[in-house]
């Protein structure tokens, strides 16, 4: 009895990891460039995010770009006191 539920913690752990690590560096999303008094921000998903590594091409209000990011832990002050999560592209498509 003991073995099988070791395996299952096994089993049930292994699962969890690979599902995390493929949706983290496989997913792209579409995006909406903005750009606002604080800066340059992008339009994941209805969720607004200060844009960190956009490149100079695609500085282009409402431009729509595919790209894979990461949230910073960091979030990015604006001028008027709002405060945004960062997302960090880290591929285009």
């Amino acid at each position: 009895m003991k073995k099988i539920i070791l395996l299952l913690l096994i089993f049930s752990s292994a699962t969890i990891l690979l599902t995390e690590s493929c949706t983290k560096t496989s997913t792209y999303y579409d995006t909406t460039v903005i750009d606002d008094d604080c800066g340059w921000l992008l339009n994941i998903e209805g969720t607004v995010f200060f844009a960190a590594g956009l490149s100079e091409g695609n500085k282009v209000d409402g431009k729509k770009i595919t790209i894979q990011y990461q949230v910073s832990a960091i979030p990015h002050t604006c001028p008027d006191g709002t405060s945004l999560s960062v997302a960090t592209i880290t591929r285009y498509l």
